[in-house]
């Protein structure tokens, strides 16, 4: 293997029954941590899982939610195998994901820092997912060594969702997210020299009036200065007339609205 190769990771799931659909045990490659994950009907057996008494960090997943859009509910516990005793969930879903630990150096302290950016990161990505959560979670202060060993294991509990098929990061966050400091420019690519990214469209039969977009990952930046028009077509999807919306209250001064 040469320099240049990506080097790959080793994802192994443990599949918990003769049904192949049954609860899974997730582990990564050189990580202490566990995701155990699964769908409702697996949720009982879940909290026989040992681990689960140590101190988590879990996402409940609706993956059709409102406006067709996955919806998340993040949270963390003590002992997940308490966490709903008489199974009052907060949301309706079709997948859990419990991160946890193999050792017990993962502490209360680290899971509420966890369970704030997780938070964080999801609700940035409006248009891609719904989160469910009423309250902004506390989070933690945790000192500068804490911090740096949990932000390489919430690469890991990303580069996990990901390898599951649970796309809710946009491709920016997965590119940076999963690699150590050591790794971060081993496997991308350089952009080719005098590749222009930044794209221009105009209105229907108003040629002067111009919307300027750059391409970043798998998504586009508004640049300052563009014009939109403010009434919107009927055939607008929903969720995509929403992050218009949002995007018209939040960002008057950069964005030109037009008529």
């Amino acid at each position: 293997m040469t320099d240049r190769e990506p080097r790959g990771r080793v994802v192994r799931i443990f599949i918990t029954g003769d049904d192949p659909r049954s609860l899974r045990h997730v582990e990564l490659d050189n990580w202490t941590g566990l995701a155990v994950t699964g769908q409702p009907e697996f949720f009982k057996k879940a909290l026989d899982t040992e681990e689960l008494r140590r101190s988590c960090v879990y996402l409940l997943i609706q993956t059709g939610g409102e406006d067709d859009l996955p919806r998340l509910y993040v949270g963390e516990s003590d002992d997940f195998t308490k966490r709903y005793p008489s199974e009052k969930f907060p949301i309706e879903f079709d997948t859990f994901m419990i991160f946890t630990s193999k050792d017990d150096n993962l502490t209360r302290a680290h899971v509420k820092w966890l369970e704030l950016e997780l938070w964080q990161m999801l609700s940035e990505n409006v248009g891609k997912v719904a989160v469910a959560n009423t309250n902004k979670p506390t989070g933690s202060n945790l000192p500068k060594a804490d911090r740096a060993t949990m932000s390489t294991y919430f690469a890991n509990m990303i580069y996990v969702l990901e390898a599951l098929g649970f796309d809710l990061f946009t491709r920016e966050e997965r590119s940076t997210a999963n690699k150590t400091p050591e790794q971060d420019n081993s496997t991308v690519p350089p952009r080719p020299a005098g590749v222009d990214t930044t794209f221009q469209t105009a209105l229907p039969k108003r040629p002067a009036l111009l919307a300027r977009l750059h391409q970043t990952g798998d998504g586009y930046i508004l640049k300052a200065g563009s014009k939109l028009n403010t009434k919107t077509t009927e055939s607008l999807p929903s969720n995509v007339r929403r992050l218009r919306d949002q995007l018209l209250e939040t960002a008057p001064l950069l964005i030109v609205a037009i008529t």
